[in-house]
């Protein structure tokens, strides 16, 4: 019986840490309530190498007249650097929202009401794996920096070895799945062997 509680607490475990892994991948939007923010439409996702990456810099500050993108890429090394100036800059009041935004944005424009949001857009091309990072900066005029804010995005091989994506669970839900029929094999297996009578 020790070993069953055993078991079915480490399952839960896993199963608790994949669902709040998941519910902070999905929330690096909503940073914008503090002025900033930045996210990519592969946000909490694995990216197959040679995927376009699109990030999505945003601020409720009217003063930004400048945004800065640094692409670095696993070596902390800047690979790619975009400047957006503020003419280039497009404005919206939720709820609407941009129609190509990534779902979390559109999810937060919906959810928070009759706030203006500044934002831009730089799309790279990440050329090695590894974890990547996109920092994006916020100026000022006189170039004065005011905001950052950055987003992790992971770039990998694609090869056959890799575990596909499954719609609807995805690979989280997947692996939670896997985990908790363990757990229901290992406790059938435990009643069963307490059944058994020799």
């Amino acid at each position: 019986m020790r070993k069953l509680n055993c078991y079915l607490t480490i399952i839960l475990s896993a199963a608790v840490l994949l669902i709040l892994s998941f519910n902070l991948a999905q929330a690096q939007w909503s940073e914008i309530n503090r002025g900033y923010a930045v996210t990519t439409n592969w946000h909490g996702k694995e990216v197959p190498i040679g995927q376009s990456v699109t990030a999505w810099a945003g601020t409720t500050n009217s003063s930004v007249y400048q945004v800065e993108f640094k692409w670095k890429n696993e070596t902390g090394y800047v690979v790619y650097a975009a400047i957006v100036t503020k003419e280039n800059m497009v404005k919206y009041t939720t709820p609407d929202y941009p129609s190509d935004a990534p779902q979390e944005i559109k999810d937060w424009a919906t959810n928070n009401v009759g706030i203006t949001i500044f934002y831009a857009t730089n799309t790279q091309i990440p050329n090695s794996t590894g974890n990547w990072s996109v920092q994006v900066f916020f100026y000022a005029p006189g170039g004065h920096l005011i905001g950052q804010r950055t987003d992790i995005v992971a770039i990998r091989a694609t090869s056959f070895n890799v575990i596909p994506d499954i719609p609807v669970l995805g690979s989280a839900g997947a692996l939670t799945a896997m985990l908790l029929s363990l757990g229901l094999f290992l406790y059938r297996k435990r009643a069963s062997i307490k059944t058994t009578t020799f």
